[in-house]
C-alpha cells in the first residue's frame, strides 16, 4: 500500500495542464511566444487503469492564432486513429482521445504526449501518466475459525487457507516474523485453492509469539492476505504416564447401550434423564457366571477397565468408587456434549455427587500433571496421600475450555495417591473424560 501511495503521488505531481516548453516562435529562438492553452475537460483526471480498460482524455485547446491539428502520441510515436485536423482555423477546438489498455502493459506506465499545431507553424505538447495495474476482483484469503492462540512447543498446528480469486493464481507466499516460510507457484487455471499449512515450533520459537503472514498473488498482480499468530509455551518434559482413562466399555453401562438410544428408559435428548449406573461393575474385574448366583464360577468381566491404562498395567491395583446416586457412567447423548465421546462420567447438576479412584501407583513421582476434558457443570479436584484421610486441592474447573490441566507437586514421596472429582455445585450436568495423570520433569 505505501508503494501504491508513493507512485500515485509521482504521477499526480507530473501532470500538467500547460505544458513547460520553450517560448519560441516562428520569428526565432528566443523570441516570447503565446502558449496554447490545453484544459483537460475530464471529471476525473484518469491516473490508474487495468488491462482491458478504456480510458478517454478529452481536452478544450484554445490559441488565438487559430488551431490546425491535434494528436497523441506514445513511446515516441503517433499513436493511429489519434491525429485530429481543424478546418478554418478555430481558435478554440475540443479533442477526444480514447485508447484501450493492453494486457501485456500490466505493471508499466504509460506516458501520453498530446500535442497541438497552431496555423503558424508552433506546436505544443502536454502528456499525461497512466499506471495500469490489475482488475478489481474479488480476492480474498481466508483462515479457519477456532484456530489456538497458543501451542505447546512439542505440538503441530494444521489447518488450510482457503484463497479465492476472480483471476487465475499465481503464487501463494507464507512467511514467519518476515521471514519467508512457505510458498506455492506451480498454478495454472486455479483461481480457488486449500492451502494446506503446518507448523511445527523451533527451539528458538518457545516463549515467542510468532507471527505468519499469508500473502497471494493473482495472474494480474493482485494480492490478497491474512495473518495468524500463535504463542509457544515450553513443553513439558514427560516423564511416566502414571493413569490414562478414557471409560471406554462395551457393558451395559447407565441402562444405555448406544447414543440417543430408547433402551434402558432413556429417551429424547433431555439431559434430565439421569439413570445411575454402578461405576464399580466397570471396576470390577470378574463377575459371576450366573447372575443369579453370586457364589457360581467368576468369569472376565469383558467390559471392566477397557478404557483404562497405568504405567505398570496393573490395572486390577484400582478401585473406583462414587456417589451412587448423583454419579454415573453413561453414553447418553445430547447437545451439550461438545468434547467428550463414547462413555463418559456424568454427575447430576448441583447435587455435589463424586467419583474417586484409589490405589493409583506413583512409581517415586511427585511432580505430577492432571488433566481431563469437560463439558458443562464445575468440578472440583483433590488429592490424597493417606486413603482419603486429608485432601489436598489442586484445581477447580468449569467448562469454559475442552482440556484443562494444573501441574502440582507433592510435598513428600508417596507409594499411592488417591484423586477425587467432585460437582462443585453448578447449574448444569458436568460431564468428564479423558483423565490423564503423569510424571513432569
Amino acid at each position: 500500500m505505501k508503494r501504491l501511495f508513493m507512485i500515485l503521488t509521482a504521477l499526480l505531481a507530473s501532470l500538467a495542464f500547460v505544458a513547460c516548453g520553450p517560448e519560441v516562435g516562428p520569428d526565432g529562438e528566443g523570441t516570447p511566444h503565446e502558449r496554447i492553452i490545453f484544459t483537460l475537460l475530464n471529471t476525473e483526471t484518469p491516473v490508474m487503469a487495468a488491462p482491458d480498460e478504456e480510458v478517454t482524455y478529452k481536452f478544450n485547446i484554445a490559441y488565438s492564432g487559430g488551431l490546425v491539428s491535434a494528436t497523441t502520441s506514445l513511446n515516441g510515436q503517433v499513436l493511429e486513429g489519434s491525429t485530429q485536423s481543424w478546418e478554418n482555423n478555430p481558435t478554440e477546438a475540443e479533442y477526444t482521445f480514447n485508447y484501450t489498455v493492453m494486457g501485456s502493459q500490466f505493471g508499466e506506465t504509460l506516458d501520453f504526449v498530446f500535442t497541438a499545431v497552431a496555423a503558424d507553424g508552433y506546436t505544443q505538447s502536454v502528456d499525461y501518466a497512466l499506471w495500469i495495474t490489475a482488475n478489481a476482483v474479488e480476492f480474498t484469503v481466508g483462515m479457519p475459525e477456532g484456530l489456538p492462540n497458543e501451542i505447546y512447543s512439542d505440538a503441530t498446528v494444521n489447518f488450510d487457507v482457503r484463497v479465492e480469486c476472480g483471476n487465475i493464481l499465481k503464487k501463494i507466499e507464507v512467511f514467519k516474523n518476515e521471514a519467508a516460510f512457505a510458498s506455492k507457484s506451480d498454478f495454472t487455471t486455479e483461481k480457488t485453492f486449500s492451502y494446506p499449512f503446518s507448523y511445527t515450533p523451533a527451539a528458538e520459537d518457545v516463549n515467542t509469539t510468532v507471527e505468519f503472514h499469508f500473502i497471494a498473488t493473482d495472474a494480474k498482480g493482485n494480492t490478497a492476505e491474512a495473518f495468524y499468530s500463535v504463542f509457544v509455551k515450553k513443553a513439558d518434559a514427560v516423564g511416566k504416564m502414571l493413569w490414562s482413562e478414557i471409560f471406554d466399555t462395551t457393558m451395559s453401562i447407565s441402562n444405555t447401550t448406544e447414543h440417543n438410544t430408547t433402551a434402558g428408559g432413556i429417551s429424547g435428548n433431555s439431559a434430565s434423564e439421569f439413570k445411575p449406573g454402578k461405576i464399580t461393575d466397570y471396576n470390577t474385574m470378574e463377575t459371576p457366571s450366573d447372575p443369579a448366583n453370586p457364589d457360581s464360577e467368576k468369569v472376565p468381566n469383558e467390559g471392566a477397565m477397557a478404557g483404562c491404562t497405568v504405567y505398570d498395567n496393573d490395572v486390577a491395583a484400582l478401585t473406583y468408587t462414587c456417589d451412587g446416586v448423583d454419579v454415573c457412567l453413561t453414553k447418553y447423548d445430547t447437545s451439550s456434549v461438545k468434547n467428550v465421546d463414547g462413555t463418559y462420567l456424568w454427575y447430576r447438576k448441583a447435587k455435589k455427587g463424586w467419583f474417586r479412584v484409589d490405589g493409583l501407583k506413583l512409581h517415586g513421582a511427585t511432580s505430577l500433571k492432571l488433566s481431563y476434558s469437560q463439558a458443562g457443570g464445575s468440578v472440583t479436584v483433590d488429592y490424597s496421600l493417606d486413603g482419603g484421610a486429608t485432601w489436598t486441592n489442586i484445581m477447580t474447573t468449569k467448562a469454559a475450555a475442552e482440556m484443562h490441566e494444573q501441574k502440582f507437586t507433592l510435598p513428600q514421596s508417596a507409594e499411592t495417591i488417591t484423586l477425587r472429582f467432585s460437582e462443585g455445585d453448578g447449574t448444569a450436568h458436568a460431564r468428564i473424560d479423558n483423565l490423564k495423570l503423569i510424571e513432569v520433569l
